[in-house]
């Protein structure tokens, strides 16, 4: 079937002119992704259809198709005739839906069209949108380009794999030492002690649902939680914590419950920062972790952002968090 597509495919480019063909994408090896892929993607429609055509294809956010046709394709827009096709597959089951954006050089400009589909079988039609100048892929992997109101738009199209090669030690980096705490205490801003990471109950909530599965909102409704259970979470990851150091935060606490009342008053659907992992080494006893924030749109490293996070192993195998300076 594959090389009938392809037969077909160079027949119409010789019928309609000489066409240039597009080489096929290639798929990354399963060692590559951060992720495993669901069932019933790679072997769906439009998961063929976009190998076939050379796109470069995501599955929730993270790219999955190898580099170089890529790369091909972008150097192309340079150039009347040229195309970059991409593919954002997201979900799986009934939740599966594709996007799909396609940019092509007519006559020295270059174009936009887009199409989705909530599922991976059936291919819409592309949509027109607004024409786009200076596309490029950054050293970090994005494809970059200005809007039609010179805005800098981007996401990344290569694999960290292909660019940082140790990918997957970083990315076990960030799940074992980052998550846990990354919504509250990872930034820019430094500390040296629980207090100074930030708020103390929201601590305890993103360890709690990261670590554990637990969501305050649906264990607590009311927004009452033990204190007991707050000093516990927090202990096994941090020194130094204690009930007093939980009660005199800025909730009101209830002394014939023993509980503090968590207002839940954060956003919720903020973006996490976006943090690339560096390098790690151990120094006096701690593993010290070098990490930066990242542009979304580009991959730049943001200007003084560069941080060490410093963890201390413990006797049960798990480890605290010590400070998050300047690098």
């Amino acid at each position: 079937m594959k090389k009938f597509l392809l037969a077909a495919a160079a027949a119409l480019c010789l019928l309609f002119g000489g066409c240039s063909l597009q080489p096929a994408s290639e798929p990354l090896p399963t060692e590559a992704l951060a992720q495993t892929l669901p069932d019933g993607l790679t072997d769906s429609e439009l998961y063929l259809q976009a190998l076939e055509s050379g796109a470069a294809i995501l599955y929730n956010r993270e790219p999955i198709t190898a580099s170089e046709t890529t790369k091909e394709a972008v150097a192309s827009l340079e150039e009347d005739g040229g195309r970059f096709e991409i593919y954002f597959f997201t979900g799986e089951g009934d939740s599966a839906a594709c996007d799909r954006i396609l940019y092509e050089n007519t006559d020295g400009t270059i174009t936009s069209s887009a199409s989705h589909t909530d599922d991976w079988t059936a291919n819409s039609e592309l949509i027109p949108g607004q024409s786009i100048t200076e596309p490029s892929i950054t050293r970090y992997g994005f494809f970059t380009a200005r809007d039609a109101g010179g805005e800098t738009m981007g996401f990344q199209v290569i694999n960290d794999w292909e660019i940082y090669g140790n990918a997957a030690e970083l990315r076990s980096l960030y799940a074992t030492y980052f998550a846990p705490i990354c919504r509250t205490a990872i930034g820019t801003d430094t500390w040296s002690s629980p207090e100074d990471a930030g708020d103390l109950i929201m601590l305890a909530e993103d360890i709690a649902e990261y670590v554990d599965g637990i969501s305050f909102r649906e264990e607590y409704p009311d927004g009452w939680i033990p204190v007991n259970y707050l000093v516990e979470t927090l202990s096994r990851y941090f020194d130094g914590i204690t009930r007093r150091s939980v009660v005199y935060t800025v909730y009101d606490f209830d002394y014939a419950s023993d509980c503090m009342h968590y207002l839940y008053e954060r956003d919720y659907d903020a973006a996490l920062p976006n943090v690339r992992v560096l390098s790690a080494h151990e120094q006096d006893n701690l593993l010290r972790i070098s990490y930066c924030l990242y542009d979304p749109h580009t991959g730049e490293p943001l200007p003084d952002s560069t941080r060490v996070l410093s963890v201390a192993p413990t006797e049960d195998g798990g480890f605290h968090y010590m400070s998050n300076l300047m690098a």
